[in-house]
């Protein structure tokens, strides 16, 4: 006896499987999206990666931010080891001081670093 739908479950096996190995192999990739819009924290996170990205230094691990008591704080690595620290400077938090050891990189305002970023892709 001759089975004439066994070609079509197979194919309809072959297309789940690669379905399933498509999703799963998404979700990291998903994870590591930044959302389009952002509020204060990821204005800050975001302005700090334009910093050092603009001043050449290598990156290990990208500033991670929260907020605290008196503001928002952020810390890193750089691939040489150096500790990455991002502060807010005022209450309204909208500057910024980024140090890589002890060295001051960047001292100023998130939305002028974040304008000039937008500006340079255009």
């Amino acid at each position: 006896m001759k089975h004439p739908f066994r070609p079509a479950v197979t194919v309809w096996a072959i297309v789940a499987v690669v379905a399933v190995a498509a999703g799963v192999s998404g979700c990291s990739q998903v994870a590591a999206l930044a959302p389009v819009g952002g509020n204060t924290i990821t204005e800050i996170r975001y302005a700090a990666n334009d910093v050092l990205v603009s001043a050449g230094i290598d990156i290990l691990t990208a500033p991670v931010c929260a907020s605290t008591a008196g503001g928002v704080t952020c810390s890193g690595q750089t691939a040489s080891g150096e500790p990455i620290a991002v502060t807010t400077t005022d209450a309204a938090l909208t500057t910024i001081d980024v140090t890589v050891g002890s060295k001051t990189v960047y001292s100023g305002s998130v939305s002028d670093v974040l304008d000039a970023a937008a500006r340079a892709t255009k």
